[in-house]
């Protein structure tokens, strides 16, 4: 049977990094295995006395990966995308992050025609945390270019799978207007990281569209069928985006996500029990 390894990522808390300790704190106490976070956020406490190990230390907590996003469209023109990532995955390897997440840049009006030099370029990222002990995937996100399936499929061919796998959302593809179950079983073997987000299903939710889990249209169940399947011993990191018109307060909603998937897995998942004070 799969134990699957749950955590929460910090973007329901918001974006900002003076929420970045109320939203470690939170994921903590509520059990969560490991907590996520923007490249970014991790490299600016890295400056500050302590840095992000203090705080994870602090609240007993992982850091399971670090979501680095690049904004470049031509691959030419990518210089400073590349030494900020290089240097979001050097600060992450620092405080004992597993996994690199990879976005790509804002899409154009026309289909994209570099992916095989932007494979190249991912797989640059991917041989950095390789090296540094972590593993590093493509995350395909909705106003992207790597938004639909023919996208997935593109730069999915165009990396080295040894050293970039695949860390699929299951909100963004939904959004997209993909099934994700189909997606993740047809890249089942590339899976290394997944982000659980559901989906509203195009209604107005207060989270850009999306919801917690097991309060959208998405087949949860179908979704851990496949991780099953390939018996994944990778993180899941539920997900929901924090927008200023939110329902709840950000620890609601990851309780009520982590009460969905209490009823749906039982001890198929394991939750941490923490003396903090």
């Amino acid at each position: 049977m799969t134990k699957f390894k749950i955590g929460h990522t910090g973007i329901t808390w918001g974006f900002s990094n003076d929420i970045t300790e109320q939203a470690i704190k939170d994921t903590a106490e509520l059990g969560y295995n490991a907590y996520e976070t923007f490249g970014s956020v991790v490299q600016d406490f890295e400056r500050e006395p302590g840095g992000f190990t203090a705080l994870l230390k602090k609240y007993d907590i992982p850091l399971s990966a670090a979501y680095c996003y690049s904004t470049f469209f031509d691959p030419a023109d990518a210089k400073e995308d590349i030494e900020r990532v290089l240097g979001w995955i050097r600060a992450s390897a620092k405080v004992g992050a597993e996994a690199i997440v990879l976005q790509g840049g804002k899409r154009g009006q026309l289909p994209y025609p570099y992916f095989k030099e932007m494979g190249e370029i991912f797989n640059l990222f991917g041989r950095t945390a390789k090296e540094l002990g972590m593993t590093t995937s493509i995350h395909p996100h909705t106003g992207t270019i790597i938004e639909t399936d023919e996208e997935i499929d593109a730069i999915l061919a165009a990396v080295d799978p040894d050293l970039v796998g695949f860390a699929p959302d299951t909100g963004q593809i939904t959004a997209a207007g993909s099934d994700c179950v189909r997606v993740l079983r047809a890249y089942k073997d590339r899976i290394k990281h997944v982000h659980l987000k559901d989906w509203g299903g195009g209604k107005e939710t207060g989270y850009a569209g999306y919801e917690r889990i097991g309060y959208g249209v998405i087949d949860m169940a179908g979704v851990f069928e496949v991780l099953e399947e390939i018996n994944y011993s990778g993180w899941v990191m539920v997900e929901l985006d924090g927008t200023p018109k939110a329902t709840r307060p950000p620890r609601q909603a990851a309780a009520d996500s982590q009460a969905y998937l209490e009823k749906l897995l039982g001890d198929r998942a394991a939750w941490v029990k923490r003396n903090l004070r």
